[in-house]
């Protein structure tokens, strides 16, 4: 038997989606219904795409790590078990899109009782291999659930590095949330997410180093930088070297620090260089820290106050922005959200999730001069959802460029037109907005 949990769950979230607006005040800002007949799912899968030295000393690989929470599979029952069935699709292109290679990698995942099958703790991990040339690349990563035929993919660019080019060089940087050993046996459990919500216990970098050098030993500096450039982690070691390939790995000790966006850099210097000599190898990634109860998608709490006013009443946004300290305001921007959270029981919070999802695909699909989420079919997508069909005239002779969004189940339809030529859509009807105010 099919799990129908997915159905019951976006079902409670629609409805929370609805009362979010129903209760919202009528007063400066009268509030529209914020309903979902195309939501957006919840992310299916991550990646982390990584670039190390291929088999061949003048050759390179990418190595994909695939994380699939369980809940994101259509588990069907079989026998005593419940199987899920999906496919991995790897396309490569070059800068100009044009396919350069392409894997397809099939698989099975079977889990003992039902309650598995609707974890969003419990995932899949794969790694799965690419040789290449060194360059830059175009990556598309498709999971395709084989029972429902629905996939998702994610899109990422990527630099190959030429290993070959310099005598001692490092590969793309990992980040480990836990490592642990038991003899020579090391075990590894890669972040594949990119954000880590708790530095209590710390965490690690993870790089290969690849000399041809003459060297015996080198000084290994890894780092931590904030957005502003500011340093706010460092350390060091001398390392042996071998001739070849060797892997390195590079404890971060336990941090506070605020949610953000950061940089690790990862040095290789001559052991008797001075303190401002140029590294002989460096490597670096970014990474994210974010609240607990906050979604991936938020990576800037400032901004995502904001982004709520489609949402809050003015009162409750002026409640928000006039707090006293940045803590204060995110303490109220959480207070706001747990209120309307569709299951307390359930570590994330659905509505909020959906919201902010849907504020990331309208910057995405609708900026033009400005944040798509600003735009008039940002504020439509945000406040009431993917319609459920679009007529799209981008070339009709006699007139400008425009779409009919259509949302069948709400017996309404908005009309945007490219006044500009510059794809730059404003909603033309109907002739009020969404809070009913009359359109300039």
């Amino acid at each position: 038997m099919r799990s129908k949990c997915g159905i019951a769950r976006f079902g409670r979230l629609w409805a929370a989606l609805v009362i979010l607006m129903m209760f919202a005040a009528q007063a400066a800002y009268p509030q529209a219904e914020m309903h979902t007949p195309g939501s957006i799912p919840p992310q299916m899968f991550f990646v982390e795409s990584l670039s190390y030295r291929g088999p061949d000393p003048k050759s390179s690989s990418i190595e994909f790590f695939i994380q699939i929470p369980y809940e994101g599979l259509s588990f069907v029952r079989s026998g005593n078990t419940y199987l899920a069935r999906f496919e991995t699709i790897v396309s490569l292109y070059d800068e100009n899109q044009k396919l350069l290679n392409e894997k397809t990698w099939t698989e099975e995942l079977s889990v003992e009782n039902f309650a598995q099958t609707t974890s969003g703790t419990l995932y899949r991990l794969s790694q799965r291999t690419m040789d290449v040339a060194p360059g830059n690349y175009r990556i598309a990563i498709q999971v395709r659930d084989r029972e429902t035929g629905k996939g998702t993919t994610l899109w990422r660019n990527l630099k190959v590095t030429d290993y070959s080019k310099d005598s001692l060089s490092l590969s793309d940087v990992m980040l480990v949330n836990r490592l642990s050993t038991s003899g020579e046996k090391v075990t590894v459990v890669p972040n594949i997410t990119g954000y880590f919500t708790d530095l209590s216990s710390g965490f690690f970098l993870f790089a290969e180093i690849y000399n041809t050098t003459a060297l015996d030993s080198v000084e290994l500096r890894w780092h931590i930088f904030n957005q502003k450039r500011e340093q706010v982690f460092a350390d060091s070691r001398m390392e042996k070297l071998t001739r070849g390939r060797q892997q390195a790995f590079f404890r971060i000790g336990s941090l506070k620090l605020p949610a953000g966006t950061y940089l690790a850099m990862i040095e290789a210097v001559s052991g008797d260089s001075s303190a401002g000599a140029a590294p002989l190898g460096a490597t670096e990634r970014t990474f994210a820290v974010r609240h607990s109860e906050l979604p991936p998608s938020i990576t800037d709490v400032e901004k995502a106050i904001e982004q709520l006013r489609y949402a809050a009443t003015p009162a409750e946004m002026e409640y928000i922005e006039e707090a006293d300290s940045t803590q204060q305001r995110l303490d109220r921007f959480l207070e706001f959200w747990r209120k309307r959270d569709p299951d307390p029981q359930s570590p994330r919070n659905e509505l909020m999730e959906e919201y902010y999802d849907r504020v990331t695909y309208a910057n995405k699909h609708f900026s033009s001069y400005i944040e798509g989420w600003k735009s008039d079919m940002g504020i439509v997508f945000i406040r009431i959802g993917a319609p459920e069909n679009i007529d799209r005239h981008p070339f009709d002779t006699d007139s400008k460029p425009y779409e009919i969004w259509y949302y069948y189940q709400l017996n309404r339809k908005f009309v945007f037109e490219d006044l500009t030529g510059f794809g730059d859509y404003r909603l033309v009807y109907p002739t009020t907005d969404l809070w009913g105010r009359i359109r300039n």
